[in-house]
């Protein structure tokens, strides 16, 4: 009597080794496709091929003027930003395979957003005012205070 479930135990157990559930989710650097965990591109390189069950994952680096700044499934690299020097920015750090291009103002001026995508000129005080202190909100972005200056 207890062979038989000892038995079944047996074979379940064998059933199971040879024909396991598919995975429903994966490790942290894979994602899930067709049934299979597949490991995520690395920073700088995009996706080509999916892995099989023979293959691993297949990526390629960004091209020139491209990146992926995190591990990535992705089939397209993104654009590095234009600084476009006609809206008064030039490059502060150019981009690679893995970070963007960063820009900045022309001296006398600010940008008008964290994302820095267009400037504008310092305001000026009126006559009798002075900048009390150079705030820096975001990077680059920077806002004057004007003060009446007390005159003793």
């Amino acid at each position: 009597m207890v062979r038989l479930p000892l038995q079944c135990l047996l074979w379940g157990s064998f059933l199971t080794a040879v024909h396991p559930e598919p995975p429903t989710s994966c490790r942290e650097n894979q994602y899930l496709t067709n049934s299979r965990c597949c490991n995520l591109c690395p920073p700088g390189q995009k996706l080509v091929n999916d892995c099989t069950e023979v293959t691993e994952t297949e990526c390629l680096p960004c091209s020139k003027g491209e990146f992926l700044a995190t591990r990535n499934r992705e089939k397209y690299c993104h654009q590095h930003r234009y600084c476009n020097p006609n809206l008064g920015l030039q490059i502060q750090t150019e981009g690679t395979s893995i970070t963007d291009t960063v820009c900045i103002c022309d001296e006398g001026h600010h940008c008008t957003s964290h994302t820095c995508e267009s400037c504008a000129l310092h305001s000026l005080c009126l006559p009798g005012f002075g900048v009390e202190q150079m705030d820096i909100c975001w990077p680059h972005f920077t806002r004057s205070h004007c003060l009446k200056l007390l005159i003793w």
